[in-house]
């Protein structure tokens, strides 16, 4: 098990890439057994941002309950280039 994605998190990855072909379903794999390289983190960042203001927003700009969750998978995305 991943310990920076938890169970929703890696799912929502397995969710955003599966639309995207083989190269994409390789992507949330890695991502979930933690072996992204620094160009894969930047890849899955752009794919969490783009759904995030695709579908993570109010009309207002606020964050709703699906971007939040977005927003914390972004961090936890984010955390393996800190560290």
């Amino acid at each position: 098990m991943n310990e920076i994605l938890n169970f929703r998190q890696q799912n929502l990855i397995t969710s955003l890439c599966s639309c995207g072909g083989a190269s994409k379903r390789a992507l949330a794999a890695k991502a979930i057994v933690g072996m992204l390289t620094t160009d894969e983190i930047e890849e899955l960042c752009n794919l969490i941002s783009n759904e995030f203001m695709l579908n993570g927003i109010t009309e207002s700009f606020e964050p709703n309950d699906y971007g939040k969750e977005l927003e914390d998978l972004l961090d936890a995305v984010n955390k393996t280039r800190v560290t």
